[in-house]
């Protein structure tokens, strides 16, 4: 039976908001993947690195890093997710990491100063990436893909086009300006398997938490919500999918 608009709203409201990225109550499944962000990061660290974490939103992730590496600064361009990955910070009693608000494309370190750089969904400097790291330094991205959950975005009338200019970067051309740049590229991947959110709050969340062509207001896109739902709904859940890329260089 189709959600009414009134439903679609209290909801809404009732899943409340996300605090930085953790999307821990957000209930989903996947089709298995090639790579797992935290496996590949986690082999890529040793206990002496200093490490950049690009993006790191509320450092969510790159807390659950901070043991395998010596010393860190997660750098975000949003004051509101540095001041949330500060909170994180400290409630997590983490002492070798720093957080800051920065722009990717301006990073205020000085050349070679980190062994390993870490990017997870954030825009990519390359010549700013490959300044910050040491000799013999990697730096580390998974992006999100211009095929991802297609069939939602498609529900409310957005296509990758539909994002502003600059906001997908598609993995091999990044590779080919690393190469250029003085690294060697050790890695490309990507994947694009199967993803269900398993409720319609999963799904909810999600739609008022990603930045998307434009505000997701359940009074206006309800009618959207249901399509979605109707056409896509499963035993599973609502099944979309999860599109992703990833690189490795090294810097020579």
């Amino acid at each position: 039976m189709p959600f009414t608009r009134e439903d679609l709203t209290h909801i809404a409201e009732s899943v409340g908001e996300c605090s930085g990225w953790d999307f821990s109550t957000v209930r989903w499944r996947r089709d298995p993947t090639l790579w797992e962000y935290g496996d590949v990061a986690r082999r890529l660290l040793s206990p002496t690195d200093h490490v950049l974490d690009v993006g790191t939103g509320g450092a969510e992730t790159f807390l659950t890093l901070s043991s395998r590496f010596g010393s860190g600064v997660g750098i975000d361009v949003s004051p509101e997710m540095v001041a949330c990955a500060q909170a994180n910070v400290v409630a997590a009693g983490v002492r070798n990491v720093q957080v800051s608000v920065m722009d990717a494309q301006h990073l205020d370190f000085e050349s070679g100063t980190f062994d390993v750089v870490l990017n997870r969904h954030c825009i990519i400097d390359v010549d700013e990436t490959v300044r910050v790291l040491r000799p013999g330094g990697r730096f580390f991205t998974q992006q999100v893909g211009r095929r991802n959950m297609q069939n939602i975005l498609r529900a409310f009338g957005w296509t990758p086009d539909s994002f502003p200019d600059g906001w997908w970067q598609p993995i091999r051309p990044v590779a080919g300006a690393f190469a250029t740049a003085g690294c060697h590229v050790e890695a490309v991947a990507e994947y694009d398997v199967r993803y269900w959110f398993q409720d319609i709050r999963s799904l909810l969340l999600w739609l008022k938490a990603v930045p998307l062509p434009e505000t997701f207001d359940p009074a206006r896109h309800w009618r959207a919500v249901n399509a979605i739902i109707e056409r896509h709904g499963t035993p599973d859940g609502i099944e979309t999918n999860e599109h992703r890329e990833m690189l490795i260089v090294r810097k020579h």
